[in-house]
Protein backbone atom coordinates (compact mmCIF):
# COMPACT_ATOMS: atom_id res chain seq x y z
CA UNK A 1 0.00 0.00 0.00
CA UNK A 2 2.74 2.32 0.86
CA UNK A 3 4.55 1.25 -2.32
CA UNK A 4 1.73 2.38 -4.52
CA UNK A 5 1.64 5.65 -2.93
CA UNK A 6 5.36 5.99 -3.48
CA UNK A 7 5.05 5.28 -7.22
CA UNK A 8 2.28 7.82 -7.63
CA UNK A 9 4.23 10.47 -5.94
CA UNK A 10 7.11 9.85 -8.38
CA UNK A 11 4.93 10.43 -11.49
CA UNK A 12 3.60 13.71 -10.27
CA UNK A 13 6.88 14.83 -9.04
CA UNK A 14 8.54 15.16 -12.54
CA UNK A 15 11.38 17.51 -12.89
CA UNK A 16 10.93 20.81 -14.80
CA UNK A 17 13.46 19.74 -17.49
CA UNK A 18 11.14 17.01 -18.69
CA UNK A 19 8.27 19.41 -19.13
CA UNK A 20 10.44 21.83 -21.06
CA UNK A 21 11.62 19.03 -23.31
CA UNK A 22 8.03 18.00 -23.95
CA UNK A 23 7.09 21.57 -24.84
CA UNK A 24 10.03 21.83 -27.20
CA UNK A 25 9.05 18.53 -28.75
CA UNK A 26 5.45 19.63 -29.14
CA UNK A 27 6.56 22.98 -30.54
CA UNK A 28 8.87 21.21 -32.99
CA UNK A 29 6.15 18.83 -34.06
CA UNK A 30 3.70 21.71 -34.47
CA UNK A 31 6.21 23.67 -36.46
CA UNK A 32 7.15 20.59 -38.50
CA UNK A 33 3.59 19.67 -39.31
CA UNK A 34 2.69 23.29 -40.02
CA UNK A 35 5.64 23.62 -42.36
CA UNK A 36 4.71 20.32 -43.90
CA UNK A 37 1.18 21.56 -44.45
CA UNK A 38 2.54 24.77 -45.93
CA UNK A 39 4.88 22.81 -48.18
CA UNK A 40 2.01 20.57 -49.13
CA UNK A 41 -0.10 23.63 -49.95
CA UNK A 42 2.78 25.08 -51.94
CA UNK A 43 3.24 21.80 -53.76
CA UNK A 44 -0.48 21.58 -54.49
CA UNK A 45 -0.51 25.21 -55.61
CA UNK A 46 2.58 24.69 -57.79
CA UNK A 47 1.07 21.51 -59.15
CA UNK A 48 -2.15 23.31 -59.98
CA UNK A 49 -0.18 26.15 -61.60
CA UNK A 50 1.93 23.67 -63.54
CA UNK A 51 -1.19 21.86 -64.67
CA UNK A 52 -2.69 25.16 -65.82
CA UNK A 53 0.51 26.04 -67.65
CA UNK A 54 0.59 22.56 -69.15
CA UNK A 55 -3.01 22.94 -70.28
CA UNK A 56 -2.17 26.38 -71.69
CA UNK A 57 0.86 24.97 -73.47
CA UNK A 58 -1.22 22.11 -74.80
CA UNK A 59 -3.81 24.62 -76.03
CA UNK A 60 -1.07 26.71 -77.62
CA UNK A 61 0.41 23.58 -79.11
CA UNK A 62 -2.97 22.61 -80.52
CA UNK A 63 -3.45 26.13 -81.85
CA UNK A 64 0.01 26.04 -83.39
CA UNK A 65 -0.76 22.69 -84.94
CA UNK A 66 -4.03 24.06 -86.25
CA UNK A 67 -2.29 27.18 -87.51
CA UNK A 68 0.42 25.09 -89.10
CA UNK A 69 -2.20 22.96 -90.79
CA UNK A 70 -4.01 26.13 -91.80
CA UNK A 71 -0.78 27.65 -93.12
CA UNK A 72 -0.11 24.47 -95.06
CA UNK A 73 -3.64 24.58 -96.41
CA UNK A 74 -3.18 28.26 -97.28
CA UNK A 75 0.09 27.48 -99.05
CA UNK A 76 -1.65 24.71 -100.93
CA UNK A 77 -4.49 27.09 -101.77
CA UNK A 78 -2.05 29.78 -102.89
CA UNK A 79 -0.27 27.25 -105.06
CA UNK A 80 -3.62 26.16 -106.50
CA UNK A 81 -4.64 29.80 -107.04
CA UNK A 82 -1.37 30.51 -108.81
CA UNK A 83 -1.92 27.49 -111.02
CA UNK A 84 -5.48 28.59 -111.73
CA UNK A 85 -4.30 32.13 -112.51
CA UNK A 86 -1.83 30.75 -115.05
CA UNK A 87 -4.56 28.59 -116.53
CA UNK A 88 -6.89 31.61 -116.59
CA UNK A 89 -4.24 33.70 -118.37
CA UNK A 90 -3.74 30.91 -120.90
CA UNK A 91 -7.46 30.59 -121.50
CA UNK A 92 -7.87 34.38 -121.80
CA UNK A 93 -5.05 34.44 -124.32
CA UNK A 94 -6.75 31.65 -126.25
CA UNK A 95 -10.08 33.47 -126.05
CA UNK A 96 -8.48 36.72 -127.29
CA UNK A 97 -6.84 34.87 -130.15
CA UNK A 98 -10.16 33.24 -130.98
CA UNK A 99 -11.91 36.61 -130.79
CA UNK A 100 -9.30 38.13 -133.11
CA UNK A 101 -9.72 35.28 -135.57
CA UNK A 102 -13.49 35.54 -135.29
CA UNK A 103 -13.27 39.30 -135.76
CA UNK A 104 -11.13 38.88 -138.87
CA UNK A 105 -13.50 36.27 -140.23
CA UNK A 106 -16.50 38.48 -139.44
CA UNK A 107 -14.86 41.50 -141.06
CA UNK A 108 -13.94 39.48 -144.11
CA UNK A 109 -17.45 38.05 -144.24
CA UNK A 110 -18.85 41.59 -144.07
CA UNK A 111 -16.49 42.67 -146.84
CA UNK A 112 -17.49 39.72 -149.01
CA UNK A 113 -21.15 40.38 -148.24
CA UNK A 114 -20.71 44.05 -149.15
CA UNK A 115 -18.89 43.11 -152.36
CA UNK A 116 -21.63 40.65 -153.27
CA UNK A 117 -24.23 43.32 -152.61
CA UNK A 118 -22.27 45.73 -154.80
CA UNK A 119 -22.04 43.14 -157.57
CA UNK A 120 -25.76 42.49 -157.24
CA UNK A 121 -26.52 46.21 -157.49
CA UNK A 122 -24.27 46.60 -160.52
CA UNK A 123 -25.82 43.54 -162.15
CA UNK A 124 -29.31 44.96 -161.56
CA UNK A 125 -28.20 48.31 -162.96
CA UNK A 126 -26.70 46.73 -166.09
CA UNK A 127 -29.73 44.51 -166.54
CA UNK A 128 -32.11 47.46 -166.14
CA UNK A 129 -30.23 49.55 -168.70
CA UNK A 130 -30.51 46.91 -171.39
CA UNK A 131 -33.86 45.48 -170.35
CA UNK A 132 -35.87 47.32 -172.98
CA UNK A 133 -35.19 49.09 -176.31
CA UNK A 134 -37.58 51.89 -175.35
CA UNK A 135 -35.85 55.27 -174.81
CA UNK A 136 -38.33 56.44 -172.19
CA UNK A 137 -37.92 53.20 -170.23
CA UNK A 138 -34.12 53.42 -170.40
CA UNK A 139 -34.10 56.99 -169.05
CA UNK A 140 -36.62 56.06 -166.37
CA UNK A 141 -34.41 53.15 -165.30
CA UNK A 142 -31.41 55.48 -165.07
CA UNK A 143 -33.31 57.82 -162.75
CA UNK A 144 -34.62 54.95 -160.62
CA UNK A 145 -31.14 53.46 -160.24
CA UNK A 146 -29.74 56.80 -159.08
CA UNK A 147 -32.63 57.41 -156.69
CA UNK A 148 -32.81 53.91 -155.20
CA UNK A 149 -29.20 52.75 -155.24
CA UNK A 150 -27.28 56.00 -154.87
CA UNK A 151 -29.79 58.04 -152.87
CA UNK A 152 -30.12 60.98 -155.28
CA UNK A 153 -32.86 63.45 -154.34
CA UNK A 154 -32.65 65.64 -157.44
CA UNK A 155 -30.91 64.98 -160.76
CA UNK A 156 -30.91 65.73 -164.47
CA UNK A 157 -29.76 63.84 -167.55
CA UNK A 158 -28.15 66.14 -170.12
CA UNK A 159 -27.58 65.25 -173.78
CA UNK A 160 -25.45 67.11 -176.28
CA UNK A 161 -26.91 69.19 -179.10
CA UNK A 162 -23.91 69.18 -181.40
CA UNK A 163 -25.22 71.68 -184.02
CA UNK A 164 -25.95 74.21 -181.29
CA UNK A 165 -22.93 73.22 -179.18
CA UNK A 166 -24.81 72.98 -175.93
CA UNK A 167 -26.11 70.51 -173.38
CA UNK A 168 -29.85 70.19 -172.80
CA UNK A 169 -31.68 68.30 -170.09
CA UNK A 170 -33.71 65.40 -171.50
CA UNK A 171 -34.96 64.12 -168.13
CA UNK A 172 -35.10 65.31 -164.53
CA UNK A 173 -36.10 63.96 -161.12
CA UNK A 174 -36.71 65.94 -157.96
CA UNK A 175 -36.32 69.24 -159.81
CA UNK A 176 -38.55 71.15 -162.25
CA UNK A 177 -37.48 70.56 -165.86
CA UNK A 178 -38.21 74.21 -166.64
CA UNK A 179 -35.69 75.39 -164.04
CA UNK A 180 -32.84 73.37 -165.55
CA UNK A 181 -30.83 75.65 -167.87
CA UNK A 182 -29.25 74.85 -171.21
CA UNK A 183 -25.47 74.80 -170.85
CA UNK A 184 -23.41 76.27 -173.73
CA UNK A 185 -20.24 74.37 -174.55
CA UNK A 186 -17.62 77.07 -174.57
CA UNK A 187 -14.75 76.10 -172.34
CA UNK A 188 -13.73 78.88 -170.03
CA UNK A 189 -16.97 80.83 -170.45
CA UNK A 190 -18.12 82.34 -167.12
CA UNK A 191 -21.10 80.58 -165.58
CA UNK A 192 -22.48 79.23 -162.35
CA UNK A 193 -20.62 76.61 -160.37
CA UNK A 194 -23.06 73.88 -161.39
CA UNK A 195 -22.90 74.75 -165.09
CA UNK A 196 -19.10 74.97 -164.99
CA UNK A 197 -18.85 71.53 -163.36
CA UNK A 198 -21.25 69.97 -165.89
CA UNK A 199 -19.40 71.52 -168.84
CA UNK A 200 -16.02 70.44 -167.49
CA UNK A 201 -17.16 66.83 -166.95
CA UNK A 202 -18.58 66.70 -170.52
CA UNK A 203 -15.52 68.22 -172.20
CA UNK A 204 -12.94 66.17 -170.28
CA UNK A 205 -14.90 62.91 -170.03
CA UNK A 206 -13.84 62.71 -166.37
CA UNK A 207 -16.47 62.23 -163.68
CA UNK A 208 -16.68 64.71 -160.84
CA UNK A 209 -17.80 63.07 -157.58
CA UNK A 210 -17.78 65.13 -154.39
CA UNK A 211 -15.91 63.87 -151.30
CA UNK A 212 -16.95 64.21 -147.66
CA UNK A 213 -20.31 64.54 -145.98
CA UNK A 214 -23.20 66.64 -147.27
CA UNK A 215 -21.54 67.44 -150.61
CA UNK A 216 -22.39 70.85 -152.16
CA UNK A 217 -24.10 71.25 -155.52
CA UNK A 218 -23.54 69.53 -157.82
CA UNK A 219 -22.84 66.39 -155.82
CA UNK A 220 -21.74 64.48 -158.92
CA UNK A 221 -21.33 64.94 -162.69
CA UNK A 222 -20.95 61.70 -164.67
CA UNK A 223 -20.14 61.99 -168.40
CA UNK A 224 -22.03 59.64 -170.74
CA UNK A 225 -19.45 58.05 -173.03
CA UNK A 226 -20.10 56.17 -176.28
CA UNK A 227 -16.86 54.78 -177.62
CA UNK A 228 -14.51 57.77 -177.55
CA UNK A 229 -17.23 60.43 -177.59
CA UNK A 230 -18.95 62.27 -174.78
CA UNK A 231 -22.67 62.40 -175.51
CA UNK A 232 -24.01 63.91 -172.31
CA UNK A 233 -23.77 64.18 -168.53
CA UNK A 234 -25.73 62.80 -165.59
CA UNK A 235 -25.91 65.52 -162.91
CA UNK A 236 -26.83 64.76 -159.29
CA UNK A 237 -27.70 68.01 -157.55
CA UNK A 238 -28.65 66.84 -154.05
CA UNK A 239 -28.67 63.63 -151.99
CA UNK A 240 -31.37 62.34 -149.69
CA UNK A 241 -31.11 63.45 -146.06
CA UNK A 242 -30.07 60.01 -144.86
CA UNK A 243 -27.43 59.77 -147.57
CA UNK A 244 -24.44 61.61 -146.13
CA UNK A 245 -21.71 60.76 -148.61
CA UNK A 246 -20.84 58.66 -151.65
CA UNK A 247 -19.35 55.21 -151.05
CA UNK A 248 -17.37 52.84 -153.24
CA UNK A 249 -20.38 51.10 -154.76
CA UNK A 250 -21.79 54.51 -155.77
CA UNK A 251 -18.64 55.29 -157.73
CA UNK A 252 -18.75 51.87 -159.37
CA UNK A 253 -22.34 52.53 -160.41
CA UNK A 254 -21.32 55.91 -161.85
CA UNK A 255 -18.65 54.14 -163.91
CA UNK A 256 -21.20 51.63 -165.18
CA UNK A 257 -23.73 54.33 -166.11
CA UNK A 258 -21.06 56.44 -167.75
CA UNK A 259 -19.97 53.51 -169.91
CA UNK A 260 -23.38 51.98 -170.72
CA UNK A 261 -26.15 54.57 -170.35
CA UNK A 262 -25.31 56.48 -173.57
CA UNK A 263 -25.17 53.26 -175.59
CA UNK A 264 -28.50 52.12 -174.13
CA UNK A 265 -30.18 55.48 -174.93
CA UNK A 266 -28.74 55.75 -178.46
CA UNK A 267 -29.45 52.09 -179.21
CA UNK A 268 -33.06 52.41 -178.03
CA UNK A 269 -33.47 55.63 -180.04
CA UNK A 270 -32.24 54.10 -183.31
CA UNK A 271 -34.28 50.96 -182.73
CA UNK A 272 -37.35 53.16 -182.33
CA UNK A 273 -36.50 55.30 -185.39
CA UNK A 274 -36.03 52.23 -187.57
CA UNK A 275 -39.52 51.07 -186.71
CA UNK A 276 -38.06 48.44 -184.41
CA UNK A 277 -36.46 46.76 -187.41
CA UNK A 278 -33.66 44.38 -186.58
CA UNK A 279 -30.69 44.17 -188.94
CA UNK A 280 -30.41 41.29 -191.38
CA UNK A 281 -27.50 38.86 -191.19
CA UNK A 282 -26.03 40.29 -194.40
CA UNK A 283 -26.13 43.81 -192.93
CA UNK A 284 -24.41 42.61 -189.81
CA UNK A 285 -21.77 40.73 -191.84
CA UNK A 286 -21.13 43.84 -193.91
CA UNK A 287 -20.50 45.86 -190.77
CA UNK A 288 -18.44 43.28 -188.92
CA UNK A 289 -16.32 42.05 -191.86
Amino acid sequence: MSDKKGRGARRSDRPPAADALKEKRDAFLHTFFKRGAELTDEIVHDNRRLREELAKLEAENTELKTQLASDRAIRDLLTKIEHLEREKARLLSTVRESEEITGRITNRFSEVESELESFANLYVASFQLHLTPDVGAVVRHIKELLEQLVGARSLAVYFVDEPRRCLEAVATAGVDAGSVPTIPLHEGQPGGEVQAAVERAFLTGVARVAEGENPPRPAACVPLILGERSLGVIVIYDLLEQKRRFVTVDRELFKLLGAHAAAAIVGAFHFHKSGERIPTPSELRAITS
